[in-house]
């Protein structure tokens, strides 16, 4: 199983997660992928992805890909039925950080913004990216580890003012009624 990394809090060194392999799809070797990329198309451009196996790092070579009602479904060169891809259940799939598309400007992975220190224009430590919530509208980021407890904040771009991953810091604009008190 894959619990020795995951994406979020434990990602392998140089390593980002595209996927988890949520189980078998039929009798012929291929598993269905819950996507941790917004653009399936971007599996179609894979040729390969590695995976932990009893703590071993393994290349999975991919045959083919299709989709199926928004999630990835793939067969790899050696998995060749229902048990071989049972072993993938509920492992993550990665890549090589380097092998990554690069985004527009003013855009990022999750993974880049997990774990950033928020703080308002003005120096409020307003707590630490620990969660991201995908709500349709817009994602929300969950922040802990300030004076203020749990804040859910909106990740709009209009309250984002700078994002610096190297820094490890965001700073925003807090929008009104956000805070306890605030008014």
């Amino acid at each position: 199983m894959s619990g020795w990394f995951n994406p979020w809090n434990n990602p392998p060194e140089g390593l980002v997660a595209v996927g988890e392999v949520l189980c078998s799809q039929g009798n012929k070797g291929e598993v269905k992928i819950s996507s941790l990329t917004t653009n399936l198309e971007r599996w179609i451009e894979l040729k390969r992805v590695f995976a932990f196996l009893n703590g071993e790092k393994q290349e999975l070579i991919i045959e083919k890909v299709r989709y199926f009602k928004g999630f990835v479904i793939a067969k790899f060169q050696g998995v060749d039925g229902i048990p071989y891809a049972d072993k993938l259940s509920g492992t993550f799939l990665w890549i090589p950080e380097e092998e990554r598309p690069s985004l527009p400007v003013d855009h990022f992975y999750l993974d880049q913004i997990m774990g950033l220190e928020v703080y308002s224009e003005d120096g409020q430590f307003l707590g630490r990216i620990e969660e991201i919530l995908s709500t349709g509208a817009n994602d929300i980021y969950v922040l802990l580890g300030s004076k203020y407890g749990e804040i859910m904040f909106p990740a709009l771009k209009s309250l984002i003012h700078l994002v610096d991953c190297k820094q490890g810091v965001m700073r925003v604009e807090i929008p009104p009624g956000l805070l306890d008190g605030d008014r």
